[in-house]
């Protein structure tokens, strides 16, 4: 097999490693719904890689195999966006649900360093995205992403593990609540039995 066509399926094992490795990751974070254009770019490549092999035009395999690169280029980058998407859609929801709770600032430590974090990621993100020459060039862009995607999943995991903890705290305090109604009505109760006969007596001795 000639040099060329060597390296290239080289290039094409080492994308092939890396969208595996990142697909498994996927899987463990987020529902595999997410991975299915990925999964297709897989397909796409796995098709062209095929007629590489069984062309007989000379021009044509190295053309497939071109193809076929980019493809699993793109699984990645796509594995990215629904990273990406996944991590600030979670964040977003956890906020809405969570931020008028008493219990958030008590489970999530510096809380309002997390929300700052995830706002800075997000204004840097839209600004990578409005610069036409990042968006263009994908493998730049996603490069740039990486970072902010560490960031963001290291805030969603401990929202994430937090969330059941402030449901407990909240659900104990409505308990609590609800005990101490139903104690105070029940006070009440006592003391207007308990004063009945007083106030018989009062009524007789009015007579």
């Amino acid at each position: 097999m000639p040099t060329k066509d060597t390296n290239e399926f080289k290039i094409l094992l080492n994308l092939f490693e890396q969208a595996e490795t990142k697909i498994k990751n996927v899987e463990q974070i987020t529902s595999e719904g997410v991975l299915i254009p990925s999964i297709n770019q897989l397909r796409y490549a796995g098709h062209h890689i095929v007629r590489s092999l069984l062309s007989d035009d000379a021009k044509e395999p190295q053309a497939e195999r071109v193809k076929a690169i980019n493809h699993v280029k793109r699984a990645i980058y796509d594995i990215d966006e629904s990273l990406l998407i996944y991590y600030i859609e979670s964040a977003v929801n956890f906020k809405e649900k969570y931020n008028d709770s008493g219990f958030v600032t008590e489970v999530v430590t510096d809380y309002p360093e997390k929300l700052a974090t995830l706002d800075e990621a997000n204004k840097s993100i839209q600004q990578l995205r409005e610069n036409n020459n990042n968006y263009q060039d994908r493998e730049q862009f996603y490069q740039k992403l990486s970072p902010y995607l560490i960031k963001l999943s290291k805030i969603v995991a401990i929202f994430e593990q937090s969330a059941p903890l402030i449901v407990k705290k909240q659900q104990d305090k409505d308990d609590q609540d609800l005990k101490n109604k139903n104690c105070f009505i029940g006070t009440i109760i006592l003391s207007i039995i308990l004063g009945i006969p007083s106030i018989i007596g009062i009524i007789v001795a009015l007579k």
